[in-house]
């Protein structure tokens, strides 16, 4: 038989029950993040996707922060983390411009 519930009469709940119950309430991170955002290294573009790997690349030295917005302009670590990689990406002098001209 199951696993012994604290409700009695309980249903078990399926996995895609579970994982949608550990998603409830998380923001999405990715959605903070502004989209025209990347990073160049030696070889080129950089191809992450995942928040928590930008903020730890954007750290290192090697990594170039970029704006698609604006492909020549290199990006200071402390903007990147104050504006392009925070739920205030909008803010962007690059973003408005974008959105003032269509």
């Amino acid at each position: 038989m199951g696993s012994p519930s604290l409700f009695p009469g309980a249903r078990p709940q399926t996995s895609a029950e579970m994982a949608r119950a550990r998603a409830f309430g998380l923001p999405n991170l990715r959605r903070n993040v502004c989209p025209h955002f990347f990073m160049t290294g030696a070889r080129g573009a950089i191809p992450i996707h995942a928040p928590h790997l930008l903020k730890a690349l954007v750290r290192q030295d090697a990594t170039t922060s970029r704006c698609q917005l604006r492909g020549g302009v290199h990006l200071e670590q402390g903007y990147v983390n104050d504006v392009c990689l925070s739920p205030r990406f909008n803010q962007c002098v690059f973003y408005e411009e974008d959105l003032s001209a269509r």
